[in-house]
């Protein structure tokens, strides 16, 4: 019967040290009368898990009591005295469970008898037991650096099955004594937490803290630092053409960040003000068809790298522009000679390959034009006029990209019908 009893307690207090289950305790009355001639208890023995003390006793045999009282001492305490934490109402118990102490920490225990008038015996001879230490945190956390917006954090699953789940905690590395709840993983086979909708190349700690099954958490593992992906480098050295009809051509120098894979441009009418979208370029240069001569635009381009993360938009933007109209010519002289007009004419650039002319006159109700095309000279002899006739004459440059100035200003002729022989 003595070794059936034993085998059932140790059994109890295995079930205690799993941190798992525990007693509560029935709460004592006030201060009791001591009486010499009570039995006193003794043959204390004890166990200990994390948060809870077993006891066990020789049982007092004797009809003259009616249970024992269970005094505690913590040490730690700022009184620093016995305090009654329970009564054992029947004489013939011999085992009491102290649930919902500290981990690690020192308890002295002693008993007493009582007997129906509620008056105690002298106590038992003190017994320190010590609580198990808090298991450690988990041995290994890895942060997973440069993502996008996020932090990937790791660790290896704890290996003591009380375990239940994961606290996360993280800190501003400018705050680094600063520690904030994150998040809780439930599960101890759960060794991932992502870290989501962070800003660009920010940096922050982490550290882990073991959760167990009776709701007890942990001291912290190792802090471990990480930072988000920057944003990519953008291009530089931009360059916007200025000489190119009705085209802008942009050029640029690669983005230094490595895994860039293609980059946007913009575009705005204004140097401040509204960009709007206008290409996705795979390359280093971007023609941007314009229908009109002379046009100006300015132009940012960014970079966007595999992620889909943006290089921030350049501060200063380069200015582009379609080649302009040439300037038109300037006549020099417009005179009748032998039934002819004869007009000569000056350009007023470089760029004039050759010329139209432009003749209007009135007739009828309506103004009647003929354009005479080709003229590679600064000269023109107009052979058709009819006499009687006033004729306007206005002279376009043309250069090699086909781009028309606008008309000289206009000169007029007249053929007297008299002068023709």
């Amino acid at each position: 019967m003595k070794y059936w009893i034993r085998a059932l307690f140790l059994a109890a207090l295995t079930i205690i040290a799993t941190g798992c289950s525990t007693k509560g305790i029935s709460l004592p009355k006030g201060e009791p009368q001591v009486k010499e001639n009570l039995p006193v208890v003794t043959s204390i023995r004890s166990i200990s898990s994390m948060t809870a003390v077993g006891l066990e006793w020789q049982m007092v045999p004797s009809a003259a009591i009616e249970g024992y009282t269970i005094y505690r001492l913590d040490p730690n305490s700022e009184e620093k005295k016995l305090k009654r934490i329970a009564e054992v109402d029947d004489r013939y118990s011999t085992h009491y469970v102290d649930a919902g102490l500290k981990p690690g920490s020192e308890y002295i225990y002693q008993m007493a008898t009582f007997d129906k008038e509620g008056a105690e015996s002298r106590q038992s001879a003190p017994v320190r037991v010590r609580t198990a230490p808090m298991i450690h945190s988990v041995s290994f956390v890895r942060a997973i650096t440069d993502l996008p917006h996020r932090i990937k954090v790791i660790w290896r699953p704890h290996n003591d099955l009380r375990v239940v789940g994961y606290v996360v905690e993280r800190a501003e590395v400018t705050k680094p004594e600063e520690w904030k709840k994150q998040a809780e993983i439930k599960n101890r086979l759960s060794a991932e937490y992502m870290d989501k909708n962070l800003g660009d190349g920010e940096v922050y700690m982490y550290r882990i803290r073991v959760k167990l099954c009776n709701g007890l958490v942990s001291g912290p593992s190792q802090p471990v630092k990480a930072i988000t992906k920057p944003l990519p480098k953008p291009p530089s050295d931009l360059h916007a053409s200025t000489d190119l009809p009705k085209t802008i051509r942009l050029t640029w120098k690669p983005s230094p960040t490595s895994d860039v894979v293609y980059y946007k441009v913009y575009r705005a009418p204004f140097a401040i003000g509204f960009y709007s979208y206008r290409a996705k370029v795979e390359g280093t240069a971007f023609e941007d068809h314009v229908p009109e001569d002379g046009k100006l635009y300015y132009y940012k381009v960014t970079a966007v790298d595999k992620d889909g993360l943006e290089s921030p938009m350049p501060e200063a933007p380069t200015i582009g522009q379609t080649l302009a109209k040439p300037a038109p010519p300037t006549i020099t002289a417009a005179k009748i000679a032998f039934n002819q007009a004869i007009i000569t004419w000056e350009p007023s650039d470089h760029r004039a390959e050759k010329y139209n002319v432009i003749r209007s006159h009135w007739e009828g109700l309506g103004r009647k034009k003929k354009v005479f095309t080709n003229i590679y000279g600064t000269k023109f002899v107009d052979k058709t006029m009819t006499p009687g006739v006033k004729y306007t004459y206005r002279v376009v440059e043309i250069d090699r990209n086909g781009l028309e100035s606008a008309p000289s200003e206009p000169v007029d002729l007249y053929l007297p019908k008299s002068e023709v022989k």
